[in-house]
């Protein structure tokens, strides 16, 4: 049979055709295959001319940053912490970093500077729930201790101490109480040093306290681990800088 121009025209665009949807599926293959943007929390920071490699509007841009685990920075996205409805909500706490970071929707809303318990009052690893909230607490273990003239002798009191006579123990206020434990742990205002300092609660600012306690609920779930919270390839861009 004799191909006419018709039949051999057709058969140039078929293997024309054939030829470029390979290299078009090679494009596709190295574009999906492309190396996952590096872990924020393992960045030698320290090296000569580092140079953050995130966009800095990004959450991974503030974690990437050389004085995350020293700095009292607070990252919010406000759109995040003010989302309703939310399909999920939870509070991370690393003991490590001495950071927590306030998750919605699987995404960081706030992420922010604690102090949890020194070495004698170690704040216990575990998963938790908000069982209590109370706007103005104090504790009913530790406080200051005042005599019988008012005068404060002790700053560091606990409530087993004897009271002298005419005097009178009074309870640290614990402001945006979240309870997690009957045995006294829980989430509040307090001194926040880039250190444990607190008898085993979990110290916040007090605007990051406010805003917790506002957003969370009872049941909240809280989990306090050694290790850091990985950042979300959502929240991670590469920067466009060289």
């Amino acid at each position: 049979m004799v191909a006419t121009s018709h039949s051999r025209f057709s058969l140039v665009n078929c293997v024309a055709s054939l030829l470029v949807f390979p290299a078009f599926v090679v494009g596709l293959t190295s574009c999906s295959s492309q190396a996952p943007l590096p872990e924020p929390h393992t960045l030698d920071t320290s090296v000569p001319k580092y140079k953050n490699p995130f966009e800095p509007t990004t959450y991974a841009h503030f974690v990437a940053q050389p004085d995350y685990k020293k700095s009292y920075k607070v990252y919010r996205d406000e759109a995040l912490i003010q989302r309703q409805p939310k399909k999920s909500q939870s509070i991370y706490v690393c003991l490590d970093d001495q950071r927590g970071q306030y998750v919605v929707d699987g995404l960081v809303a706030m992420d922010f500077p604690l102090s949890s318990g020194v070495k004698a009052f170690p704040t216990k690893i575990g998963d938790y729930k908000v069982i209590q909230k109370k706007e103005a607490h104090a504790s009913n273990l530790y406080g200051k201790m005042y005599d019988a003239e008012g005068k404060c002798i002790d700053t560091d009191a606990e409530i087993t101490d004897p009271v002298p006579e005419g005097g009178k123990f009074v309870g640290s206020p614990m402001p945006y109480w979240q309870r997690l434990t009957y045995a006294g742990l829980g989430l509040h205002v307090g001194k926040v040093k880039r250190k444990p300092v607190s008898h085993g609660c979990i110290r916040l600012t007090r605007d990051v306290a406010k805003t917790l306690y506002e957003q969370t609920t009872m049941g909240t779930r809280v989990k306090i681990r050694d290790e850091f919270l990985p950042v979300s390839e959502k929240q991670k861009r590469p920067s466009r800088k060289k």
